[in-house]
């Protein structure tokens, strides 16, 4: 059997059509059969379609696509491309849809995706081997052109996508082998349609703006703006000197006694120190021994002198000793000036140990402070040095010496509980307790640090600020009279005291400097000068015969009449200068 001529060609993914039409052209077969792989982009563009029918028709060569992806069939209709799914599976030219004008432009921007049946008609019969499939299709004449094959006579082969202004209405009615069926339209999807991103962003920006700009506005017209009035009149200074009494019991004020209702805050705090140790102890044996004591008796009736009790001490060159048993007298001699009298062998032992309390003969000298004429002969040894490190009682002096006790922070934070709790803090109720001193180790034990802690309790007293402006304006308009309006009490400068020099931070005293002077209702005068001018403001404040001046200032620079808001407007009473 003679050669066949046929070839086939592995198409690469990222293969251009430009590169697929030059390797067909390249083949010297008749017959090339392309086979695509999985998802084929360069063959689901009806132009790339059109492109290789036509190339491939100029060259004699019958074109044969090798895939089962279903979105390429309905192109290969179109241009009258065979297609095969295997190489071993018989050719055919698939169904082409019925398309129109609108169809062909969307398949500019999606690839089709159709799986109708092929035509069972637009065949060639090859067998079941692929030499046969192959020869058949060899001797088969090419297919006739269609319209799109004409379309194609103005297409440039480096082109790799159709324009909708390009794309022609195909003639069904001509082309009976392309469409043999006619399918149902298929309409595009309009749900599906892709958003305009780039109008989308346009219209966020001018969002944008437009908020940026009216919180500018706002801000230059609403928040920004104030205005501050300064007013001297010909108020007068009183001073006020009220006395009260504070009860943590009582739910309301009780003018008649000066009665305020009070709350009492608490607070403890713990303040420490640390400090090495220095002293040192020696932890040695202790020396052991017996002494005898000799009583000088030199007065006249002679007695035995008394027994000297068991743990008594006595002292030989600065160091002690204690007897271990009790030393009773008998008469011993007598000589020249004293009658002596002598106890038995007494056990000694030392006060610490250390080597320092061997004596260096057992005829040694003890004294026995508080028995007079008494004295101690004997001895001790088998003591040891064994040196540790303990707190003395200056480790613990040094240690309380160095603890800050922080008054003025508990101050700070019962003002901040009673003004969390809505009262009015008296800052000369504010008391401390006496520390209560304590040490983690006492002195004489062994450990290397030392840590003194004490303890201190705080109180304050707090009321409600208008029970106490009650009482200083009660006070104030007894002494003014009516004719005269309280400008202030005085209250954020006065002075709190307990009566009478006593302790008792429930009995105090207030004194204040009030100012009186002609009465303004600074809110009713807010209202009216919302909105004026400088001019303006100043003839409404100068209508009050007691007013002497006023100064206005508006802010910021541009703003040329006060706010509508009342809050914006600060209004200064001037206090008098004496």
């Amino acid at each position: 059997m003679a050669e066949l001529n046929k070839d086939t060609i592995y198409i690469d993914l990222d293969d251009e059509i430009t590169n697929i039409i030059d390797k067909v052209a390249s083949s010297s077969a008749k017959l090339v059969a392309l086979v695509l792989p999985k998802r084929a982009t360069v063959f689901q563009s009806s132009v790339n379609m059109k492109l290789l029918k036509r190339k491939s028709d100029e060259l004699g060569k019958n074109v044969v696509l090798v895939t089962s992806d279903t979105s390429i069939l309905p192109l290969a209709g179109l241009v009258g491309m065979f297609v095969s799914k295997t190489l071993n599976s018989r050719p055919e030219v698939p169904v082409a849809p019925n398309i129109n004008q609108s169809m062909i432009e969307a398949s500019e921007d999606d690839a089709l995706s159709l799986a109708d049946p092929l035509d069972e008609g637009s065949h060639v019969d090859f067998g079941s081997n692929e030499n046969a499939l192959l020869s058949q299709l060899a001797s088969e004449p090419a297919p006739l052109k269609t319209q799109l094959d004409k379309d194609l006579e103005t297409i440039n082969l480096d082109n790799t996508a159709l324009k909708q202004e390009d794309a022609q209405p195909l003639d069904q009615a001509k082309d009976d082998e392309l469409a043999p069926k006619k399918p149902k339209k298929i309409k595009k999807d309009k749900s599906k349609k892709v958003p305009n991103f780039k109008r989308f962003k346009l219209i966020l920006i001018l969002i944008l703006v437009v908020l940026i700009t009216g919180a500018i506005i706002y801000l230059l017209a609403a928040v920004l703006p104030s205005a501050t009035i300064d007013i001297k009149t010909n108020a007068s200074n009183v001073n006020a000197d009220v006395s009260f009494n504070l009860s943590t019991s009582s739910q309301s004020l009780n003018q008649a006694s000066s009665t305020v209702p009070a709350k009492e805050v608490s607070l403890t705090k713990t303040y420490t120190a640390t400090v090495n140790s220095t002293g040192q102890q020696n932890n040695g044996q202790k020396a052991t021994g017996s002494v005898v004591f000799d009583v000088c008796e030199t007065q006249f009736p002679l007695t035995t002198p008394p027994s000297i009790a068991s743990g008594t001490g006595i002292v030989q060159n600065n160091l002690t000793y204690i007897t271990q048993s009790t030393a009773t007298f008998s008469y011993s001699n007598t000589t020249q000036n004293c009658v002596y009298y002598t106890s038995g062998n007494v056990s000694i032992i030392a006060q610490a140990g250390g080597s320092n309390f061997n004596t260096t003969s057992n005829n040694t000298s003890f004294t026995v402070p508080g028995y007079a004429s008494t004295t101690a002969v004997g001895g001790a040894s088998g003591g040891t040095d064994n040196m540790v490190t303990v707190v003395s009682q200056t480790d613990i002096n040094n240690a309380q010496n160095k603890i800050s006790i922080n008054n003025s922070g508990a101050q700070q934070k019962l003002t901040s509980k009673l003004n969390q709790a809505g009262y009015y803090p008296i800052g000369a109720t504010f008391t401390s307790s006496q520390p209560t001193v304590s040490e983690n180790n006492q002195a004489g034990t062994i450990a290397g640090s030392v840590t003194v802690t004490e303890t201190v309790n705080y109180t304050m007293y707090g009321l409600i600020k208008s029970d106490l402006i009650t009482l200083l304006d009660n006070s104030i308009a007894a002494e003014v009279g009516s004719n005269q309006s309280i400008l202030s009490t005085g209250l954020n400068n006065a002075v709190f005291s307990y009566t009478n020099g006593n302790s008792d931070p429930t009995a105090l005293t207030v004194q204040s400097t009030a100012v009186v002077g002609p009465n303004i209702k600074i809110n009713n005068l807010k209202t009216q000068i919302e909105g004026k001018n400088i001019n303006q403001i100043k003839n409404i404040v100068e209508q009050n015969s007691n007013v002497t001046s006023v100064a206005v200032n508006l802010s910021p620079f541009y703003v040329s009449s006060a706010p509508n808001n009342p809050s914006r407007i600060t209004i200064n009473i001037a206090k008098p200068s004496k």
